[in-house]
């Protein structure tokens, strides 16, 4: 896309088509159910939409829906009528297991639970597929501080998982 916002429909519509299963991806990771992340990836389009965002190219956008993604997911996170709503429908619901398939809520629980500072860069680093130096770049800082917060998200993961998930083991 040329260095110009979002002009008709249609643009909106290739902008949509290109990204929205990314930023869904990006949201479920955080959010851990459907509807929150098809509510916060919603919100995130309507905030392009609405603030008529310019792109410089498809490298900018793909960075800015990432980071607009993320901080949709910390908003919603951090309101108290969605941690209100949350707990009262974890009482309500009926847990149900899929046969056959391997529970990682533990780890997708454990990642939500690791500081802001850590949590972004594993979402964005396992969840986003970007590489610690585009991390860095989106963030202003050094790809070393970035692999430096891998490795200690890592290390925490680690701890509170008790290396159940440690490479060899299954």
């Amino acid at each position: 896309m040329s260095k110009q916002a979002l002009r008709t429909d249609a643009d909106f519509e290739a902008l949509y088509e290109r990204n929205w299963l990314y930023v869904y991806r990006l949201c479920y990771s955080y959010m851990g159910n459907q509807a929150d992340a098809e509510d916060c990836t919603e919100d995130v389009f309507v905030k392009v939409l609405s603030a008529n965002i310019t792109f410089k190219d498809s490298e900018h956008e793909r960075k800015w829906l990432s980071v607009a993604a993320c901080n949709r997911c910390k908003d919603k996170l951090k309101s108290s009528a969605f941690r209100l709503n949350d707990s009262l429908d974890a009482e309500e619901a009926p847990e149900i297991a899929a046969p056959e398939q391997k529970d990682y809520s533990d780890v997708r629980e454990a990642v939500l639970a690791l500081p802001e500072r850590l949590k972004t860069v594993v979402v964005l680093y396992y969840y986003g597929g970007y590489k610690a130096e585009e991390i860095a770049k989106q963030f202003g800082k050094s790809p070393s501080t970035v692999r430096n917060l891998l490795k200690e998200a890592r290390d925490q993961l680690r701890e509170k998982l008790g290396g159940a998930y440690d490479e060899g083991e299954e």
